[in-house]
């Protein structure tokens, strides 16, 4: 008899116990799933609104392009990447003089309408990169690079007009360099313009 007491105790000891460590384990498992998912949506959150992460991974992805794909895709990709660079470079030179304090004049209107025009050829360049006629391709390209070297060229005019200026470089020499870039700016998005209606006919 007393050792049937002892087995049906022990037999509610287990039925009473083990529940409640299932619903302690169970409970510990959701809060670690939910905490989890949260960590992982705000590391997505976070990269979706960074900037540096955004062009790190759209670095990276250019990156793959370059060494994989067609000569065609890769070129594009190359394109792409040199758009890139040009655009970060400027941004980085008019960001480090407007910290020193340096006189940049119009110079931060003619960047941003020529971050306006790089941001218009990537688009032209991802979408010649997604053409899935190699030969279409092949024919975009040298009308592609020359836009790109005409923006990189701007580019690197307006970094050395940012540069002069840590030297005493007067007011009307900026408003001069500003004005200059402006005008080839606007001519290179004519130009563009009348390329894209020979294209079309």
């Amino acid at each position: 008899m007393p050792e049937m007491s002892v087995n049906a105790s022990a037999a509610d000891f287990i039925s009473e116990v083990v529940p409640q460590i299932l619903l302690i384990a169970g409970t510990f498992v959701l809060v670690l799933g939910l905490a989890f998912t949260l960590a992982c949506w705000l590391v997505v959150r976070r990269i979706r609104r960074s900037r540096k992460m955004r062009q790190s991974m759209r670095k990276g992805q250019l990156m793959m392009r370059v060494a994989t794909g067609d000569a065609s895709k890769r070129q594009l990709a190359r394109m792409r990447m040199q758009l890139q660079r040009s655009s970060e470079a400027t941004e980085r030179s008019l960001a480090a003089a407007s910290g020193q304090g340096r006189p940049v004049g119009e110079l931060p209107a003619v960047a941003l309408n020529l971050s306006r025009a790089e941001q218009a050829l990537d688009a032209q360049l991802h979408l010649a990169e997604r053409e899935p006629d190699p030969q279409l391709r092949k024919v975009l390209i040298p009308g592609l690079q020359k836009e790109v070297d005409q923006l990189c060229g701007l580019g690197a005019q307006l970094r050395q007009s940012v540069l002069e200026t840590g030297h005493t470089v007067s007011t009307a020499r900026l408003q001069q360099v500003g004005s200059h870039l402006a005008m080839e700016l606007e001519a290179l998005q004519t130009w563009n313009q009348s390329y894209r209606s020979r294209q079309r006919h």
